[in-house]
């Protein structure tokens, strides 16, 4: 994996429970409860999109509007009803989507026209251009930016998670500490002094790494399980987006 994430890559991310393969069940029966949980997948899921449409050659502005419009003309046409095996990874189904979605809009020339009093789901895109920086500055194919980007974002939910899981005074200054080494086996550099500075052994500070890797890691394989439909497929996943770094 890379180089963890900033904890401010995903402003404000909003944890949740639902499973993108309960949302494929749920929608054969045309269930709302499907389409709130879809909702919550892509108001989280959302910024790899924009990576896309940024490589793809939209400009900054018409990718915000493109990515908004999208993600509410899938929620208004359901199209999870659509959904076939090849396409059982919430990531495999968003890419497919926005690709005809963007054909689409190049036929008719215009942004899909808002839908009078059709409910709608606002995403907060004021810091997309900063969240995706990285993928626009390399010269990366859009699928290839979509790719990073996805993991990128399952990382990020991941770290947050894991700081959420250290707020005691002490927990908190251990994971401000260590989260720089977390994608980096657990190895520290100084390790003395960073001991010193947390008033612990060199030692206890290594395992305190390892143990602490150990659980970020599990994190992401948690944030992945939420994105498939079986958990046979976990594993492939997570090669998959591993995949796209080297």
């Amino acid at each position: 994996m890379p180089a963890k994430p900033s904890r401010t890559t995903i402003a404000n991310a909003a944890f949740f429970t639902t499973q993108w393969s309960v949302i494929l069940r749920a929608a054969a029966g045309d269930s709302p409860e499907a389409v709130h949980a879809l909702e919550a997948l892509c108001a989280t899921y959302w910024p790899p999109l924009y990576a896309y449409a940024r490589r793809d050659g939209l400009s900054r502005h018409d990718a915000q509007d493109v990515i908004q419009d999208f993600i509410n003309h899938l929620l208004r046409r359901n199209d999870l009803a659509a959904v076939t095996p090849d396409k059982g990874r919430f990531r495999s189904f968003l890419l497919a989507a926005l690709k005809n979605f963007l054909v689409s809009r190049a036929r008719k020339e215009q942004t899909l026209k808002r839908g009078g009093d059709a409910e709608r789901i606002y995403l907060d895109l004021q810091d997309a251009e900063a969240l995706c920086q990285a993928e626009l500055t390399d010269q990366l194919t859009p699928d290839k930016a979509f790719d990073r980007h996805w993991a990128r974002t399952i990382m990020a939910i991941a770290l947050a998670r894991l700081g959420d899981e250290h707020k005691s005074p002490q927990q908190a200054k251990l994971f401000a500490l260590l989260q720089t080494v977390l994608a980096d086996g657990g190895r520290l550099e100084n390790q003395a002094e960073l001991a010193a500075q947390m008033g612990i052994l060199p030692g206890a500070l290594a395992m305190a790494a390892t143990r602490l890797r150990q659980r970020y890691r599990a994190l992401i394989e948690d944030e992945v399980r939420r994105t498939v439909e079986k958990p046979a497929d976990v594993d492939q996943e997570l090669r998959a987006l591993s995949e796209v770094w080297t």
